[in-house]
């Protein structure tokens, strides 16, 4: 397809007179060549037999891309011998698809690895989410290539290459029968067929600036310095953690250098993998980088004596998953938490009666991660 047919909005700071004097060729960009839609369990790994793709010519349900709620402007399609894409992308740009796939089977969680350059056995974005929910997480569990041999998922929902980033802002998708007014309604490709399972994925492409992590992972709360270079000299940067189209969590400055360094606590993240991103509000630059969230235990009151009642508090565990929390010596199954979207939760657990003198070790199990949190708690 050509980039004609691409929605896409304009540079943000730069005048569109200045832009058609460039040759399309001269913008920094990556080429998005295939996409795999599949069901997941609720920790991101494949699960069961659906799965759709763009490869054509094998035994998958073809993925159909359109850049329209009602896919009278296809991208691909509507043949198995036409269901390869090849969308170039470039800096400065934004781009949404509608995507329509053959209602196989059910399920509640579902994935969406994104393929560039020509490589179709590595992902370069891989998310999951909920069915019927806007809300998606990097992946790293074990998911699919391009043509549906496991491999390991990226663990991020941005691609850096080639001087610029590509940023998965949106992703959902949705049964037929719950159809959200603001993505596109089910849609039969044939008179009386099946009515597809429909959705949309959106991509916001910036040229890339550099950014690092002063770790790899860390549970909620602990001290994370970002550094950041490459931006223009004293602007404005505004930090993200998880979601770029979530709201900023922090901003700071450039030098004039264009370069920062800022420590701030890790917000409360659900466990696992976490995009961080840096966007220059004069530059338009962006950096990224990810964060494997780990969890944790903490306990207020922390010195209490045995027969009395705590909070202990989890931070770090899966979304929504609940976390079994137990005394450890001798092991003893305290209650349930219940952890949120942030994967954060509390409960209120009475110290055993024959808890020995001094500090105690409290733990935490998550049912669906197998995540483990350890705290301690002091018994006088």
């Amino acid at each position: 397809m050509t980039l004609a047919t691409v929605s896409h909005s304009a540079w943000r700071s730069v005048a569109f007179a200045a832009i058609v004097l460039i040759p399309l060729s001269a913008y920094p960009q990556t080429t998005l060549t295939g996409a795999i839609q599949f069901s997941t369990n609720s920790s991101g790994a494949f699960s069961g037999a659906d799965y759709w793709n763009t490869l054509g010519g094998d035994s998958a349900w073809d993925l159909w891309l359109a850049l329209n709620a009602d896919a009278t402007l296809p991208v691909n399609g509507p043949s198995d011998a036409q269901a390869a894409i090849s969308i170039p992308l470039l800096a400065g740009n934004s781009y949404k698809y509608y995507i329509f796939a053959s209602p196989n089977g059910t399920f509640s969680f579902d994935g969406l690895n994104l393929f560039f350059d020509g490589n179709d056995s590595t992902p370069g974005i891989s998310v999951f989410g909920a069915l019927n929910g806007s809300r998606f997480l990097p992946n790293s569990s074990s998911t699919l290539t391009l043509q549906f041999t496991t491999v390991a998922g990226s663990g991020k929902g941005f691609y850096s290459s080639g001087g610029v980033i590509a940023v998965l802002t949106g992703y959902d998708l949705n049964t037929p029968a719950t159809p959200p007014g603001d993505v596109c309604r089910p849609f039969g490709f044939s008179p009386g067929g099946a009515l597809s399972l429909f959705g949309s994925f959106a991509l916001q492409v910036f040229p890339a600036a550099s950014l690092s992590l002063s770790q790899a992972s860390g549970a909620p709360g602990t001290a994370l310095t970002l550094i950041g270079s490459g931006f223009a000299s004293n602007e404005t940067v505004e930090i993200y953690a998880g979601q770029l189209s979530m709201h900023p969590i922090n901003a700071t400055m450039t030098d004039a250098s264009g370069d920062f360094t800022l420590t701030l606590r890790e917000p409360q993240l659900p466990y696992g993998p976490i995009d961080f991103y840096v966007e220059g509000l004069t530059s338009g630059e962006l950096g990224a980088a990810a964060l494997s969230v780990t969890p944790a235990l903490a306990a207020n009151p922390g010195t209490v004596a045995p027969g009395a009642t705590t909070n202990a508090y989890v931070f770090g565990f899966g979304s929504g998953e609940t976390v079994d929390i137990y005394w450890n010596n001798p092991r003893e199954l305290l209650g349930t938490a219940n952890a949120n979207g942030e994967g954060s939760g509390t409960l209120t657990i009475t110290i055993p009666a024959n808890a020995s003198p001094g500090i105690n070790g409290v733990i935490g199990v998550g049912q669906t991660t197998k995540a483990i949190g350890i705290g301690k708690v002091n018994v006088q």
